[in-house]
Order: structure tokens, then sequence, then C-alpha cells
């Protein structure tokens, strides 16, 4: 089983470590270490997967943040050209019939 997030996979140290404790043939119940064991595995893999969302996050909000900042530049140059159109236009108007 491989394990995605975004399109990459995963170590899959935590479904290798689990097929092994499955697999060593032992028919006695786990034990109370078993369980630890198996819980830290999972604590870690979650914390793993809990860094990689805020890294995601972060750089989707730079991206957003750059992003918008060059469209608000765009629309404000694009706004100032035409407001200097049309006072160009009123100073032509105003030459004209003066």
């Amino acid at each position: 089983m491989t394990t995605l997030t975004l399109e990459k996979p995963l170590d899959n140290e935590l479904e290798k470590q689990t097929i092994e404790d499955m697999n060593q043939g032992s028919q006695e119940p786990a034990s109370k270490a078993d369980l630890r064991n198996l819980t830290v595995r999972l604590e870690s893999k979650f914390d793993r997967l809990d860094s990689r969302m805020i890294e995601n996050q972060a750089s989707l909000k730079m991206y957003i943040n750059d992003k918008t900042a060059r469209f608000t530049t765009i629309f404000i140059s694009f706004g100032v050209a035409q407001l200097a159109a049309i006072a160009g236009i009123f100073i032509a108007i105003i030459l004209r019939f003066s």
C-alpha cells in the first residue's frame, strides 16, 4: 500500500513496520509495549503530516499574496492610464474651445 500526499509518495516506514509486526507469526495477543510502539509510530506519522500541511499552507499563502500584489499593481496602473487619457481628452477639449 502506497500513501500519497499531493501526488508524492510518502515514506512507507509505518506500513513496513506494521507489516513486520503482523507477520512475526506470533499468535499471542499484543502487549502494552506493542500497542505503545504502534501509537508512537502513528503519532510520529501524523506529526510529519501536520508539519507538511503547515508548510504547504504557508507556501500557498505566499503564492496568493504574490499573485494578489501583481494583479493589484496591474489594475492600479490600468486605472491611472485611463485617468490620464480622460484628463488628456478634457485638456484637449478645453484648449480647442478656448
